[in-house]
């Protein structure tokens, strides 16, 4: 660890006017000096503002001014003090200093990788570690194209699927301006922007090519769009500090859908992500068990404006961990944690197209402090691809066919119809439960999806307006 005197904290705020002419100048001093006034902290030595990971264009192609999109801010902050220091810091970040919506958690820097985005279920009887390919996992989640005419799909409405990932290539994004949001390398003023449409790796393509392959397994084809934004690393150095630059993307995100007419389309926030190492330093508000870190405080608002949030379970499942994976968040009740923890995402392990558990598949319950009950389904891994050179491994790729499923369910039932807790539950409750009683387990949630099942039973329950109404004309005869 570095020099515990200096603590890395995200902080995020809701803005005031002359805050956010301040950020958008990178002026160190104002932005400390307003700061530092609100929180009545009685000295100016404390902290310092390091990073404006906010600082990023509009998205190309979006009617939204440069300060709509700033309507939260998100700093990186050093402290210097050490532990007691950071403990004032923290319990000056309140509604009643800041404003409503202010949090404040822990920063983590991105530790090299030292091995590709894949992994072998455990024990490793095979010599590629895969089993089937993408055709045999649509058919484990029955998402056969019959079965989902029966039910209902797909409906008419557009959905946009945001990839919160290393970055999708051009060809899978659509045609025009609007293709995603940019996001700021590295939080000091001469960071890069990374754009839409320049991946780092092929991890993004594996999650999106999952995705839509579940959403087009209906016909006609759903109507669907892929936007990028392309908020995490490849695990290299050059972008040292990770959640304050995924903090900023998500709040970016939540604006751009929150304003103007986009907030009435279909949205799902797929997050193919998870922390390997949550440890803290000295004094450091924490990530892994703080359901207030400024992520969690976007996430909500994203939640709020209708927009499904769907995460990875994580591969820091006891059995056959990622290399990476700290020790003491490995395993159950520590392996999901931070985001992948909230009550309301949607968190996703991982089963071979057999319906067996994948021993590095983030296992519940979920961290001390978060929700107990994760993941909350299951969806398969590990399969090849038939039009993608590469394999379909991790939780990642279960978390892209289950970001799938959210977006075709979506273009039958909006966020108008159905909140997002009420379509989650829907999903969990026809999960179909591979090993012991039909009820949560610890790892494979409460059973791996079933596409059709979720859909027959909302057609059911919450069946298109059409056929409501004739029911109640033939009813007044």
């Amino acid at each position: 660890m570095s020099d515990p005197n200096e603590v890395r904290l995200v902080l995020s705020v809701r803005a005031w006017n002359e805050l956010r002419q301040a950020y958008k100048r990178w002026d160190s001093e104002e932005v400390h000096r307003q700061l530092n006034a609100r929180m009545r902290l009685g000295r100016d030595d404390l902290f310092s503002v390091v990073a404006y990971p906010s600082n990023i264009p509009p998205p190309a192609g979006v009617d939204i001014s440069r300060d709509e999109l700033l309507e939260f801010l998100v700093f990186g902050i050093i402290i210097h003090g050490g532990q007691e220091a950071a403990e004032v810091f923290a319990n000056s970040v309140t509604r009643e200093n800041l404003g409503p919506g202010a949090a404040v958690g822990a920063d983590l820097v991105v530790n090299p990788a030292h091995d590709p985005f894949s992994t072998h279920w455990c024990p490793n009887e095979a010599g590629d570690g895969l089993m089937g390919d993408r055709a045999a996992a649509l058919r484990t989640i029955r998402a056969n194209p019959s079965l989902l005419t029966a039910a209902g799909l797909p409906g008419p409405e557009q959905v946009n699927i945001v990839f919160v990932d290393t970055g999708l290539p051009l060809r899978l994004l659509p045609a025009g301006s609007f293709k995603g949001w940019p996001v700021l390398e590295a939080s000091a003023h001469s960071g890069a922007v990374r754009l839409p449409g320049n991946p780092l790796t092929s991890h993004g393509e594996m999650v999106a090519r999952n995705a839509r392959a579940v959403a087009l397994a209906a016909a006609p084809p759903a109507k669907l769009k892929l936007l990028d934004c392309p908020a995490i690393p490849d695990g290299i150095t050059r972008f040292p500090v990770f959640l304050s630059s995924v903090a900023a993307a998500l709040f970016s995100i939540f604006s751009t859908i929150a304003t103007g007419a986009r907030k009435a389309e279909g949205w799902v926030i797929c997050n193919a992500w998870a922390v390997f190492d949550p440890t803290v330093k000295p004094g450091q508000a924490s990530y892994a068990n703080n359901p207030d870190h400024p992520i969690a405080i976007a996430l909500r608002l994203l939640n709020d404006t209708g927009a499904d949030l769907v995460f990875a379970a994580g591969n820091c499942g006891q059995f056959c961990p990622n290399p990476r994976c700290s020790p003491d968040f490995t395993g159950p009740s520590r392996g999901i944690n931070g985001a992948n923890a909230l009550r309301e995402v949607l968190t996703v392990g991982a089963v071979r197209n057999d319906q067996v558990w994948l021993g590095y598949s983030g296992q519940g319950p979920g961290i001390a402090g978060m929700a107990n009950n994760k993941p909350d389904i299951c969806a398969p891994s590990q399969f090849a691809s038939d039009d993608y050179p590469g394999s379909n491994t991790g939780t990642s790729a279960a978390c892209g066919l289950a970001a799938g499923a959210v977006a075709l369910l979506r273009t039958r039932w909006p966020s108008g119809r159905l909140m997002p807790d009420t379509l989650a539950g829907a999903i969990r409750r026809n999960a179909d439960q591979p090993y012991g009683p039909a009820d949560w387990q610890e790892r494979t949630g409460h059973g791996i999806l079933d596409l059709a099942a979720t859909a027959a039973d909302l057609h059911q329950r919450f069946p298109p307006a059409a056929r409501r109404s004739a029911v109640r004309r033939s009813g007044a005869h």
